[in-house]
């Protein structure tokens, strides 16, 4: 295991669960001088220490090293599974069944029948279908091995076995209609969008056949998850079909399953501020300012109520979700101050390590500070960001991201007079615009513009700026064009000229 998981683990924990571990580790008297507390000790201080420093000071051999993070790495997740207990449903109903089997284990099959009924009746409360089911077979073996006596209570058994059979049912579609979901949405990670007649039928097919294949047509929608999954499927076909307004329709179905549901936004919090994401996206994309402002309230509101529980996971995430939404509103409403002020917050959180959004969504974030920068004419500034975009390693970016990138840097570098860069930089721009599924004609119109002006004094840039603005008016009814102007809008660099 390397140190990176293990410190990745200690820089994420709180505190208070730090205070935790402590308490958990010191219980015993032995533990308390321990080298994996000392380990802790090392790992969880301000100061950063080397391994080879930290071997040296515990006198431990490579291999020794490795158990002993291993050992501390298992220890902290057993401590914080003992705090989660108590927060999470999932996690208390496991131990209930680690629980009967250690009853059933000792040949105390009657009682921990008892433990099964009463954690089955939680599981039935709070929606968790799959752990159901693993009490319900946990059952069934129960009574079909011993004498139990259940055959004496007029139709137990029929009712526990048609309830086994209803909800094994249930899971499969449940399971299908997650399976869908995450096909089409594989399929615009694979393909993209639809630019011809050819892939508009190809893909339109493609939904036909994996809704015959994946839907029962008899018992779908019956549940919560069942009904998003086919609701989230349909916002994806039609993303992908570059029908932006019926996906934030599907979007918008999502978001108000969960107001009909208002116990499943307590119970699946991620899922519910992804909901409420998706419809601020589309209403970007559909130039709906008001709806986009509603749905980046209810986020922040949802996020900053005290009586919601979110773990870290689901507060990174809505964070992650709030702050995108936050600079497309901005965007939308020309406010170009508050998306800098903006910019200035999230890379100062992102410095505390209070703010970790994973590389691919940081890449995105950094886009959007350059353009920040750029429309508040901070040009410099732009251009370290953008910078920072092209040095993400691994290949993680979407190449919209990329392309979007370089095309803007080039324009950094135009307004600062910096020509030849600008020259060089389109020339390994137009090698990606070649290759490239996301390369749109406003690129290409974009970088052609970019090429003309460096021909040219300025005193004769104006009419190549006019030609660039009728250009783009002439993707007025493309969505794909539309998408690829909201998300680098150069029409904003045309208001500078013009």
């Amino acid at each position: 295991m390397s140190d990176t998981k293990l410190q990745r683990l200690i820089n994420s924990m709180s505190p208070a669960e730090k205070r935790n571990f402590k308490i958990y580790v010191n219980r015993s008297a032995s533990n308390s001088g321990s080298k994996f507390v000392l380990l802790f000790d090392f790992l969880s201080g301000k100061r950063k220490i080397t391994e080879e420093l930290v071997m040296r000071k515990l006198s431990l051999n490579k291999g020794s090293y490795a158990n002993l993070r291993q050992h501390l790495y298992n220890e902290i997740l057993t401590s914080l599974r003992l705090i989660y207990i108590s927060k999470e449903i999932d996690i208390e109903l496991r131990e209930q069944i680690d629980f009967t089997r250690i009853l059933y284990g000792k040949g105390h099959y009657l009682d921990a029948l008892q433990l099964l009924e009463r954690a089955k009746l939680k599981a039935v409360k709070h929606g968790q279908d799959i752990l159901h089911l693993e009490i319900m077979e946990f059952q069934k073996m129960i009574e079909a091995r011993h004498i139990t006596y259940s055959r004496k209570v007029v139709n137990k058994m029929d009712l526990l076995l048609n309830e086994s059979s209803t909800i094994s049912r249930s899971m499969l579609n449940t399971s299908e209609l997650l399976n869908m979901n995450i096909q089409i949405h594989g399929r615009y990670i694979e393909r993209g969008h639809s630019r011809s007649r050819e892939d508009f039928l190809e893909n339109a097919a493609f939904w036909q056949e994996i809704q015959t294949k994946r839907a029962d047509s008899e018992s779908t929608g019956s549940t919560f998850h069942q009904r998003i999954n086919r609701m989230q499927a349909t916002m994806w076909y039609y993303y992908i079909q570059l029908n932006f307004q019926d996906a934030l329709e599907a979007a918008r179905d999502t978001a108000g399953l969960f107001n009909m549901s208002q116990q499943m936004i307590v119970k699946d919090p991620d899922l519910y501020l992804r909901c409420l994401y998706y419809v601020a996206v589309f209403s970007y994309l559909t130039h709906i300012k008001k709806d986009l402002k509603r749905y980046v309230d209810r986020m922040d509101s949802f996020l900053h109520d005290g009586k919601v529980r979110l773990n870290e996971n689901s507060r990174q995430l809505g964070l992650t979700y709030l702050n995108l939404s936050k600079y497309n509103y901005y965007f939308s409403s020309e406010d170009w101050e508050s998306a800098y002020q903006l910019s200035t917050a999230l890379h100062r959180d992102y410095e505390l390590n209070n703010f970790r959004p994973n590389n691919q969504r940081w890449g995105l974030f950094l886009y959007k500070s350059a353009v920040a920068c750029f429309l508040t004419y901070r040009y410099d500034e732009a251009i370290d960001y953008l910078i920072e975009v092209d040095n993400i390693q691994g290949g993680i970016l979407r190449e919209d991201l990329l392309i979007n990138t370089r095309l803007l840097h080039s324009i950094c570098n135009f307004e600062l007079g910096n020509f030849d860069l600008v020259d060089i930089r389109l020339t390994n721009l137009k090698r990606l615009l070649k290759k490239s599924k996301e390369s749109a004609e406003v690129h290409l119109l974009t970088a052609a513009t970019l090429r003309r002006l460096l021909k040219v004094p300025k005193a004769e840039q104006e009419p190549i700026f006019e030609d660039l603005r009728q250009g783009l008016g002439k993707f007025r009814k493309d969505p794909f064009e539309q998408k690829a102007i909201v998300y680098f809008d150069p029409n904003s660099w045309l208001d500078k000229h013009l």
